[in-house]
Protein backbone atom coordinates (compact mmCIF):
# COMPACT_ATOMS: atom_id res chain seq x y z
CA UNK A 1 0.00 0.00 0.00
CA UNK A 2 1.19 3.17 -0.89
CA UNK A 3 1.44 6.61 1.24
CA UNK A 4 1.97 10.40 0.82
CA UNK A 5 5.44 9.79 1.01
CA UNK A 6 5.07 7.61 -1.81
CA UNK A 7 4.18 11.12 -4.34
CA UNK A 8 5.38 14.14 -5.19
CA UNK A 9 3.10 17.36 -5.23
CA UNK A 10 3.96 19.81 -8.34
CA UNK A 11 2.92 22.95 -9.35
CA UNK A 12 2.81 23.30 -12.77
CA UNK A 13 2.79 26.48 -14.66
CA UNK A 14 2.27 27.18 -18.33
CA UNK A 15 2.73 30.53 -20.32
CA UNK A 16 2.66 32.36 -22.98
CA UNK A 17 0.61 30.38 -24.91
CA UNK A 18 1.96 26.44 -23.94
CA UNK A 19 -1.61 26.65 -21.43
CA UNK A 20 -3.53 26.15 -24.79
CA UNK A 21 -2.17 23.09 -25.39
CA UNK A 22 -3.27 21.26 -21.66
CA UNK A 23 -6.26 20.07 -20.48
CA UNK A 24 -8.47 22.94 -19.49
CA UNK A 25 -10.02 20.37 -16.59
CA UNK A 26 -6.27 20.29 -15.12
CA UNK A 27 -5.68 24.06 -15.59
CA UNK A 28 -6.85 26.82 -12.86
CA UNK A 29 -6.08 30.81 -12.70
CA UNK A 30 -3.93 31.66 -9.56
CA UNK A 31 -2.51 35.47 -10.14
CA UNK A 32 -3.24 35.81 -12.99
CA UNK A 33 -0.95 32.37 -14.38
CA UNK A 34 -2.00 29.38 -15.44
CA UNK A 35 -1.27 26.56 -13.04
CA UNK A 36 -2.20 23.05 -12.91
CA UNK A 37 -1.24 20.70 -9.72
CA UNK A 38 0.04 17.45 -10.54
CA UNK A 39 1.18 14.19 -8.41
CA UNK A 40 3.83 11.65 -9.55
CA UNK A 41 5.22 8.94 -8.00
CA UNK A 42 7.97 10.11 -6.02
CA UNK A 43 10.19 7.69 -8.34
CA UNK A 44 10.66 6.09 -11.66
CA UNK A 45 12.52 2.56 -12.01
CA UNK A 46 14.05 2.65 -8.80
CA UNK A 47 15.39 6.67 -9.03
CA UNK A 48 14.28 9.84 -7.79
CA UNK A 49 11.53 11.22 -10.19
CA UNK A 50 13.37 13.49 -12.17
CA UNK A 51 12.06 16.86 -14.64
CA UNK A 52 12.56 14.20 -17.35
CA UNK A 53 9.48 12.42 -15.72
CA UNK A 54 7.49 15.48 -15.41
CA UNK A 55 7.85 15.88 -19.53
CA UNK A 56 6.95 13.01 -19.96
CA UNK A 57 4.17 12.80 -17.88
CA UNK A 58 2.73 16.34 -19.06
CA UNK A 59 3.02 15.13 -22.69
CA UNK A 60 1.50 11.86 -21.85
CA UNK A 61 -1.49 12.96 -19.87
CA UNK A 62 -1.78 16.26 -19.67
CA UNK A 63 -1.16 17.81 -23.57
CA UNK A 64 -4.68 17.85 -25.39
CA UNK A 65 -3.62 18.74 -29.02
CA UNK A 66 -0.21 19.36 -30.87
CA UNK A 67 2.23 17.71 -28.62
CA UNK A 68 5.08 18.67 -31.27
CA UNK A 69 4.86 22.63 -29.85
CA UNK A 70 5.70 20.96 -26.42
CA UNK A 71 7.96 17.88 -26.80
CA UNK A 72 9.76 16.72 -29.89
CA UNK A 73 12.95 14.35 -29.70
CA UNK A 74 13.08 13.23 -25.92
CA UNK A 75 12.48 16.90 -24.16
CA UNK A 76 10.88 19.72 -24.00
CA UNK A 77 10.46 21.87 -27.70
CA UNK A 78 13.54 24.54 -28.62
CA UNK A 79 11.93 27.92 -27.31
CA UNK A 80 10.34 26.64 -24.06
CA UNK A 81 12.01 27.92 -21.18
CA UNK A 82 11.42 26.02 -18.08
CA UNK A 83 12.24 27.22 -14.72
CA UNK A 84 12.28 24.87 -11.75
CA UNK A 85 11.72 26.89 -8.42
CA UNK A 86 12.06 30.24 -10.30
CA UNK A 87 15.63 28.96 -11.65
CA UNK A 88 16.21 28.88 -15.15
CA UNK A 89 17.24 24.88 -15.84
CA UNK A 90 20.17 26.03 -18.23
CA UNK A 91 21.96 27.56 -15.11
CA UNK A 92 22.44 24.80 -12.90
CA UNK A 93 26.06 23.89 -12.89
CA UNK A 94 25.70 20.40 -10.53
CA UNK A 95 27.08 18.38 -12.89
CA UNK A 96 23.80 16.70 -13.92
CA UNK A 97 21.56 16.48 -17.05
CA UNK A 98 18.96 18.92 -17.00
CA UNK A 99 16.61 16.40 -17.47
CA UNK A 100 17.83 14.34 -14.41
CA UNK A 101 17.23 17.46 -12.01
CA UNK A 102 15.63 15.59 -9.03
CA UNK A 103 12.40 16.80 -8.12
CA UNK A 104 11.08 17.50 -4.41
CA UNK A 105 7.50 17.61 -3.02
CA UNK A 106 6.02 21.10 -3.65
CA UNK A 107 8.87 22.41 -6.33
CA UNK A 108 6.93 24.92 -8.65
CA UNK A 109 7.77 23.86 -12.45
CA UNK A 110 7.47 26.95 -15.54
CA UNK A 111 7.11 26.36 -18.87
CA UNK A 112 7.56 29.34 -20.76
CA UNK A 113 7.41 29.87 -24.75
CA UNK A 114 9.56 32.19 -26.16
CA UNK A 115 8.42 31.72 -29.53
CA UNK A 116 5.99 33.81 -31.10
CA UNK A 117 4.41 34.63 -34.71
CA UNK A 118 4.89 37.97 -36.15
Amino acid sequence: MSNTSDKLTLIVEFSDGLDTLIKGELLKKVDGRQQATLTLASEHSGRPTSIRDLVEYIRDNCIKRNPELFYMENGVRPGILVLINDVDWELTDDGVDKYDQKLENNDNVIFISTLHGG
